[in-house]
């Protein structure tokens, strides 16, 4: 829910001249579209707050809800923009509020958007001010939001979290991750074989389980918060881990061959040899196990 609220005192003669008014309406919006195999689907919305559901093989649904209650003087409530369309085996649903004006009351909207897709798809969620969450599925898997918190589970592919201001916490990954958050933690959990994490102003938690390997360099950074790593016993790799203006904090019985400085350590965990890069700016680092 968004809340317009702008007084104009200048204008008290005119507010008193025409009595404030009440609106209250809403709309929704729903379609389903058959498709084959693992289709392409991609989810656009300025405002909405959006729900990815795990649905059946063959099928995507979306409903979109939009309600808004207006007092005073203003442009009043307006249907957002939608689009909802298919191109093959692609899907397209695009869901943009309209900007409102107000001289003097409010304007308050409730914008939501629920999609439903099959286990296995290509899938792109883009919020310019939203949050989304998404159930477990297999694909490549991007959820972007510029202003707004990120939440999944049990994704396995290629995936992309990305938050511009919020948190993101996804667990029971496998596979391929790229996560960045610009104001907000980051907490993730799974098995990994590519990793790039990162947050700017924020904590970073993540715990590496049974099987993880880097199959090509990972890179796991802070800007201005704590990092906390857990790593499988039987991890290889070539570790270099430093803080520019924190402490560092190793737990680790397992083989490491190098050298240890107040907040730095470099040297082979178990023999590796594909590098595992921890930095932090002004934050500790901890390093430990997962299991």
């Amino acid at each position: 829910m968004r809340p317009l609220i702008l007084a104009a005192a200048a204008l008290a003669a005119v507010t008193l001249a025409a009595p404030a008014r009440a609106n209250n309406d809403a709309k929704d919006w729903t379609k389903s579209w058959d498709v084959t195999g693992a289709p392409t689907i991609n989810v656009v919305t300025n405002d909405a707050r959006v729900r990815i559901h795990r649905g059946v093989p063959g099928k995507v649904e979306t409903k979109i809800h939009y309600a808004w209650h207006t007092w005073g003087v203003s442009s009043g409530g307006q249907e957002p923009k939608i689009v909802l369309e298919q191109d093959g085996n692609s899907i397209r649903i695009e869901a943009r509020e309209l900007s409102h004006w107000v001289v003097f009351g409010a304007i308050n909207t409730k914008f939501e958007m629920d999609v439903t897709v099959p286990p296995e798809c290509d899938l792109t969620v883009r919020s310019s001010d939203g949050s989304i969450t998404c159930d477990p599925l297999s694909g490549k898997i991007s959820l972007e939001s510029g202003d707004g918190r990120i939440h999944a589970n049990g994704l396995r592919g290629s995936l992309v979290l990305w938050s511009g201001d919020g948190g993101v916490d996804a667990d029971s990954l496998d596979g391929a991750l790229m996560a960045h958050t610009g104001d907000g933690h980051l907490k993730v959990s799974g098995r990994f074989d590519h990793l790039d994490l990162r947050t700017q102003d924020g904590h970073l938690d993540a715990t590496l389980l049974r099987g993880s390997q880097p199959a090509a360099a990972w890179s796991i950074e802070t800007g201005d918060g704590a990092m906390v790593v857990r790593i499988p016993r039987n991890l290889q790799a070539m570790l270099d881990a430093s803080s520019r203006d924190g402490s560092l904090r190793v737990d680790l019985p397992v083989t490491t061959r190098g050298h240890i400085r107040n907040n730095a350590l470099s040297g082979e965990l178990n023999g590796g040899s594909v590098l595992m890069r921890l930095r932090s700016g002004d934050g500790s680092i901890s390093l430990g196990l997962s299991e």
